[in-house]
């Protein structure tokens, strides 16, 4: 994918651009994620973590699993940061996932204060502390899913730019969250037939009934599970029903 916006060789090489147009770039990204491979996900977030003054990105899904939490993540600029704000996220009960999970507002945690708002814990757990902000990813209807979309600075005041055009951030953080769904349909090779299989399992259907109402052997219903749960990576048909509401495909 190539850059929609200029990223000059070091700071103060070029101004910044407008909110207007940056405004423009970044919806130009968000639409681009529709048909965006990881790498060119990846660039995106980048080049609109630079539009906002950040200099670390972090967007995380979190797919809840009875007593465990899945995580799926894409990081850009300062991989350092990334991991260790992961490993904030993977080391027990985190205010930051808290938000996402009640709130679909954006907040910012700032390293100078001793509580951000809402007692959400600031980020002097990270070296170097940074002003981050937290932009939630309200989850597809039926699912327990989190997205949070991270951009991190060294203070408020770098992460202007991110404030005012907050709306179109909002807009990126759902349009990851929807990469990450297609990425699963694109990667198991799901179609509309596989998930039309997948609500009759839901409903409690077995193999007999499933396949008296697709006109089917249930053997060849059998054959469909078993080739969608290799596909999906999962055990068995229930698992694979799990793991698609989870995605909010169902």
């Amino acid at each position: 994918m190539e850059p929609l916006l200029d990223e000059p060789d070091c700071p103060g090489d070029s101004p910044r651009p407008s909110p207007q147009a940056a405004a423009f770039e970044l919806c130009q990204l968000v639409r681009s994620l529709v048909v965006a491979d990881e790498a060119s996900a990846i660039a995106a977030l980048e080049l609109a973590a630079r539009a906002g003054g950040a200099d670390a990105a972090l967007f995380v899904w979190v797919i809840p699993d009875d007593d465990r939490c899945w995580y799926r993540s894409i990081a850009a600029l300062d991989p350092e940061w990334s991991a260790s704000a992961l490993r904030r996220l993977h080391s027990g009960p985190c205010t930051w996932l808290a938000h996402a999970a009640r709130s679909s507002e954006p907040l910012l945690v700032c390293p100078s204060l001793d509580k951000g708002e809402e007692g959400i814990e600031r980020d002097d757990a990270l070296d170097p502390p940074r002003a981050i902000w937290l932009i939630p990813a309200p989850p597809p209807r039926g699912s327990d899913v989190l997205g949070i979309l991270m951009l991190a600075g060294k203070d408020e005041q770098q992460l202007d730019a991110t404030s005012r055009l907050m709306p179109v951030y909002r807009a990126l953080a759902l349009g990851l969250t929807d990469w990450f769904r297609n990425e699963l349909v694109q990667r198991a090779h799901l179609t509309d037939r596989d998930l039309d299989l997948l609500r009759y399992e839901s409903l409690g259907h077995g193999s007999k009934r499933i396949a008296s109402a697709l006109n089917a052997e249930p053997k060849t219903i059998d054959c469909r599970f078993h080739r969608l749960n290799v596909r999906l990576g999962v055990a068995n048909r229930r698992d694979a029903v799990r793991l698609c509401q989870r995605y909010g495909l169902l």
